[in-house]
């Protein structure tokens, strides 16, 4: 992944090597096309960090006054976003891209021969033998010998290319110092030579170059600045410095004056895109206030002109909100009378004073649950009859009831009383009408001869 994006860069590093005949100027104009990349992603950035300083203050207030309550706070910050089309985050996204080239740059310097020239690690390794054979037998084992080669490719070119023919005649050497060397810090103490003390003010002056970017930029700021902001900057002052000094006496030399070319040129580019926007926030600035002017005006027209609807009781409910969103709204009023208590220190509230909880379930019941809700009803309601199940009711006259004897014989054991005056009527009675069932002997002839 690495190398696919990094190809790009080093192919541009290639043809500025092989175009200027040297790779310390390769480096310098290489810089100053990554500031002129990075100058479009520096303007996003600051365009996006204008908005959010702008809404600082509103920001704050919407934090002091929701404090207690993380929930509605954010969802308040989010509003005030989209109101305001502001992404808190665009400041800071367009800053990995700088990271990322630097990234890349070191990989690049560290295994110049793999990235720049293409070369397999064989490859590298022939290299290596063949100056071993040729008497260079100070190449280090750390992770910069490829640096540390490809300063032995000019001097030794005719030989080297006969052993590897994918490798071009490159220039290492800068105003006389081979800067594919790593600058050491004890130089100028331990009697080092020209090149050695040469190579070590390389670092120190890539640190200056960095103080004077991080100075140019807070002198140009035209933004105000919270103080724990302001601190931050006070510390990247000193920071960045250390991290270039730190970078000059651990990579090659030329990292260093990479360093110094693009510190330098990206300070100048940064001087006058503030003094551009300086222009650009303070129309933002008067921008955004006549709109809170306005949106100030517009909110207390509307609330006097309720309170005089009010007054004349002629307010009335919107009808076209949905349940749901009453809902809503009825839970969000209990949510932020919650929290209110939460923050004031209140305790909740316990659960006999809400007879819908069952559990940790709060309206189980339903909302409009109440305990009391049949008290009364007894009394609009037919009073209840006395039962005494002991002794049964005395039958009324003319009604219908079954009497169950034991000592009755199985033959008459249930009796059917429908009155008083009624006779008793048994199996072995026989009160029925025979002549209500008399046929005539000639229908029967002719039912048999039908048949």
């Amino acid at each position: 992944m690495i190398n696919a994006i990094s190809t790009p860069f080093a192919f541009v590093l290639r043809y500025l090597s092989e175009w200027l005949d040297s790779y310390g100027w390769a480096m310098i104009v290489f810089a100053l096309i990554i500031t002129a990349i990075r100058i479009p992603f520096d303007i996003k950035g600051k365009r996006g960090t204008m908005k959010t300083t702008l809404l600082q203050p509103k920001m704050k207030a919407i934090q002091e006054k929701y404090k207690g309550d993380p929930t509605k706070m954010n969802q308040e910050l989010q509003k005030l976003y989209k109101a305001e089309n502001a992404k808190p985050m665009s400041g800071c996204i367009w800053m990995v891209f700088p990271m990322l080239i630097i990234l890349l740059l070191f990989q690049i310097i560290r295994q110049l021969l793999t990235h720049l020239m293409g070369l397999h690690q064989y490859q590298v390794d022939a290299l290596r033998t063949a100056l071993y054979d040729l008497g260079i037998r100070d190449i280090g084992e750390g992770g910069l010998y490829q640096v540390q080669m490809a300063g032995y490719i000019r001097p030794y070119f005719a030989q080297l290319h006969a052993v590897v023919p994918q490798i071009f005649d490159i220039n290492m050497n800068f105003l006389g110092l081979n800067i594919g060397e790593t600058p050491d810090w004890r130089a100028p103490f331990s009697g080092g030579t020209a090149q050695e003390i040469g190579l070590f003010f390389l670092p120190v002056i890539s640190t200056i170059a960095a103080f004077v970017q991080q100075k140019l930029m807070t002198a140009t700021n035209y933004m105000p600045q919270p103080a724990q902001q302001a601190q931050m900057m006070k510390t990247m002052m000193l920071m960045m410095p250390l991290m270039s000094l730190f970078i000059g006496f651990t990579f090659p030399a030329a990292m260093s004056l990479y360093w110094t070319a693009s510190s330098l040129t990206f300070a100048i580019a940064s001087v006058f895109t503030n003094m551009h926007f300086k222009k650009i926030f303070t129309g933002m600035k008067a921008d955004m206030e006549e709109r809170d002017k306005a949106r100030e005006a517009e909110i207390e027209a509307k609330r006097k002109k309720t309170e005089e609807l009010r007054a004349l009781g002629a307010t009335q409910e919107n009808k076209g909100t949905s349940k749901k969103k009453k809902q809503l709204q009825e839970r969000e009023k209990e949510r932020q009378r919650q929290a209110a208590n939460r923050a004031a220190g209140r305790e909740p509230e316990a659960e006999e004073d809400n007879p819908s909880r069952e559990g940790h379930r709060k309206f189980a019941r339903g909302r409009a649950y109440s305990p009391e809700r049949f008290d009364g009803a007894e009394d609009e309601t037919t009073p209840e009859r006395d039962l005494d199940l002991d002794e049964p009711d005395e039958p009324t006259e003319g009604e219908d009831v079954l009497i169950e004897d034991e000592s009755t014989s199985p033959e008459s054991e249930d009796t059917l009383i429908e009155d008083e005056d009624m006779p008793l009527l048994t199996d072995g009675d026989d009160d029925l009408d025979s002549d209500d069932y008399d046929y005539d002997d000639e229908d029967e002839d002719h039912y048999d001869e039908d048949r």
